[in-house]
């Protein structure tokens, strides 16, 4: 026998199938898709080169980047650390736990990246302290894009944005 839902369930069910979808959706606009790589866009001809200095403050010396879409993006880490190790890794919004987690399983002989990883758009190697290494990319659609670092416990203090416009 059926018995009648009370109108104070009814309410419970609806909030909840409404925060649960609005929740579904709202992780597939944050690029949680299979393929977050951007589609390419077209080249500008134009270059933008920046100098990302870390240190042992745990943090970069640039946290905004902009640039164009369609030209070409040259970022360079230079680790004034006396003993710290960084990289640098680009990714669209909502990617960077995911990639810090992934790259952590993978270990250091990796640079703390997972080999293959679909949602790195650009990144260096791990820099070991007085060393520097460049990326040369292209730029990704308009957007807004977050860098950070992999290396264990620092991506929380190291972390910017690259806006392309």
């Amino acid at each position: 026998m059926n018995s009648p839902i009370s109108r104070r369930r009814l309410l419970r069910l609806s909030v909840s199938h409404a925060v649960s979808t609005g929740f579904a959706f709202g992780l597939s606009a944050c690029g949680g898709s299979d393929n977050p790589t951007p589609s390419p866009v077209a080249s500008t001809g134009k270059t933008f080169e920046f100098e990302i200095s870390a240190d042992d403050n745990i943090q970069f010396s640039q946290v905004l980047l902009e640039v164009e879409a369609g030209s070409r993006v040259s970022v360079t880490l230079v680790n004034n650390s006396k003993d710290k190790q960084f990289n640098w890794v680009l990714t669209r919004f909502g990617q960077m736990l995911r990639v810090v987690t992934e790259g952590q399983i993978s270990g250091v002989e990796t640079g703390y990246l997972k080999p293959g990883d679909s949602a790195i758009i650009a990144s260096t190697r791990l820099v070991k302290a007085g060393e520097r290494d460049t990326v040369t990319f292209d730029a990704p659609p308009p957007g807004e894009y977050q860098f950070f670092t992999t290396f264990p416990g620092y991506y929380t203090r190291m972390n910017g944005k690259l806006v392309v416009r």
